[in-house]
C-alpha cells in the first residue's frame, strides 16, 4: 500500500524502466554484455552446488568490442572468472577483477596464455575444463599452456 496525501490507495505504483539491451550473447549458459540505463555490463551466471547466481560487473566500449569480436577471448574469461565466483571465499577484488579483464582482452597472446595457464593450474584444472565444457577446446592442450587455435572460441556442439 503506498500512502498518497496521507491516505492509502491500496495500489502500488511502479516505475517503468526500459529493457536491458543484449549487445553480446553466444550461448545460453555463457556471460552475456548488456547496456541497461546507459551502463554497459558483463554478466556472467554462476553455478555452485544447488545454487545458481550472477553478477554484474561494469565494462567500457573497448571491451565490448572485444567480447563481441573475440570468441576465445570472451570465452577466456568467462572460465576465468567463473572459477573464483564459484566459491564465495574466493571473490576477486576489484583491482583483481580489472587485471583479469585487463590482461585477457587485451594483452598480447603469450601474455594471456602465461596469465590463463597460471589460473588454470591454481584451480587444479578447472578453467581448462569449464572451456573443455563450453567449447571445444581441446582439454590437453590447454593443460599444456597452449590456449589459442585450441577450439576454444567455437562453442560446444
Amino acid at each position: 500500500m503506498v500512502a498518497r496525501h496521507g491516505r492509502e490507495t491500496g495500489r502500488e505504483a511502479f516505475a517503468m524502466t526500459a529493457p536491458d539491451t543484449i549487445l553480446v550473447s553466444r550461448d545460453p549458459y555463457a556471460p552475456i554484455v548488456t547496456e541497461h540505463d546507459g551502463r554497459l555490463l558483463y554478466r556472467i551466471t554462476i553455478e555452485s552446488g544447488h545454487a545458481s547466481f550472477y553478477r554484474d560487473f561494469p565494462v567500457d566500449p573497448d571491451a565490448v568490442r572485444v567480447l563481441r569480436d573475440d570468441a576465445e577471448r570472451f570465452y577466456f574469461l568467462f572460465a576465468a572468472l567463473h572459477h573464483p565466483y564459484q566459491l564465495s571465499a574466493t571473490h576477486l577484488s576489484d583491482a583483481e577483477r580489472e587485471r583479469y579483464f585487463r590482461t585477457i582482452l587485451f594483452a598480447g597472446r603469450d601474455e594471456v596464455e602465461a596469465f590463463m595457464t597460471e589460473l588454470d593450474r591454481a584451480s587444479n584444472g578447472a578453467v581448462a575444463n569449464l572451456l573443455r565444457i563450453f567449447t571445444q577446446a581441446d582439454y590437453r592442450q590447454l593443460r599444456a599452456g597452449r590456449w589459442f587455435d585450441m577450439g576454444a572460441g567455437t562453442p560446444a556442439a
